[in-house]
């Protein structure tokens, strides 16, 4: 990785903008594409972006101030601050006329299939991608796109009013999967992790830390306090096949398992559970538009408070010794904000 001049983004189309990004977060996507372990390196032009691999601007979570606008751009003016929706779609195939953009057959991601990403001091934009922040900070805009993961993944597992919850891994997504749960109604959200700095942070954000002690046996953990059922959600945020199969031990008969987490390697499960306890999977991939512009008014109304979960902010110059080298290893940081410009 290294920091160095690029040509400047074109002037924008019509339906086109180019903005300043702002805060830029690192998600464990850009730590993959940093350790060598990413997908983003494709042999051929991206039929979609015409993205044709290294080098590559990471950031796919970020905020930004507008800088030139389109002439047919209406919903911000130059100046705004907003939040990036990164999801490129196509806006012709099945899924995309159905709405569902996040399954779009030639999506592609800011910072990780397109010329430009929110570390980088411009990016070209679409309209549909500008949300503006309307009085949320900048800081705050830049958490908006892991929000809408975890938010998407709660609401497609169905968490509702007085529900009971469980959340293997309290990293970023896990974290913001506690805050989406409760925010939704949840009544109580019981976490695990084995990060005791991460751990001890789950009280402040409104959940109840799974002691060290159960470790061994969670699935027996959950049924004991929830007189014998077990929780109606469980959300894998972990990304491990011990965390998943611990998930699915965990929910109650008729519950849902979540899997927000992106797993690099296949996991096995005993099938049998799902059909016998009458149990529902549920892939979650992004978000759909709906969980993202939820994300934004519940954010803006306070119901959904995810400022705390940016535990780090950094300059720019210091995003590789302070950013990816500290969350390629073991670290106690949830989110590491980058400040990309002022």
């Amino acid at each position: 990785m290294r920091i160095e001049e690029v040509p400047a983004p074109s002037a924008p189309g019509p339906l086109q903008a180019i903005v300043s990004p702002l805060w830029s977060g690192i998600c464990g996507t850009d730590i993959k594409e940093y350790t060598g372990h990413g997908t983003s390196d494709y042999a051929a032009r991206h039929p979609l972006t015409g993205y044709e691999g290294r080098p590559l601007i990471l950031g796919h979570e970020f905020s930004a101030r507008v800088e030139e606008i389109g002439a047919e751009i209406e919903n911000v003016k130059v100046g705004d601050e907003v939040a990036v929706y990164p999801l490129l779609h196509c806006g012709k195939c099945e899924a995309c006329l159905r709405g569902e953009y996040q399954n779009c057959r030639i999506k592609a991601w800011n910072g990780l299939s397109s010329p430009w990403g929110g570390f980088g001091e411009k990016v070209l934009v679409e309209h549909y991608q500008l949300t503006p922040l309307n009085g949320i900070p900048a800081s705050t805009g830049a958490l908006i796109e892991p929000a809408a993961v975890a938010l998407n993944a709660a609401q497609k597992a169905g968490v509702s009013a007085g529900d009971t919850v469980f959340i293997a891994g309290a990293g970023a997504i896990g974290v913001l999967s506690l805050l989406a749960a409760r925010a939704l109604g949840a009544a109580q959200v019981h976490v695990f992790e084995l990060n005791p700095k991460r751990a001890a942070l789950v009280g402040k954000f409104g959940g109840t830390v799974i002691p060290a002690d159960a470790a061994s046996d969670i699935p027996g953990y959950l049924r004991n306090i929830t007189g014998g059922l077990g929780v109606d959600v469980a959300i894998d945020a972990a990304g491990k096949p011990a965390a998943n199969a611990t998930a699915l031990e965990s929910v109650k008969p008729g519950g849902t398992l979540a899997v927000p987490a992106v797993h690099l390697e296949a996991v096995t499960f005993d099938i049998r559970r799902i059909t016998r306890a009458d149990l529902t999977m549920v892939g979650s991939v992004g978000y759909t538009r709906h969980a993202w512009d939820a994300t934004v008014a519940m954010v803006r109304s306070g119901a959904y408070p995810i400022d705390g979960v940016a535990t780090a902010k950094i300059p720019l110059t210091e995003i590789v010794a302070r950013g990816f080298e500290v969350l390629s290893q073991p670290s106690d940081e949830l989110k590491v904000l980058v400040q990309v410009n002022e």
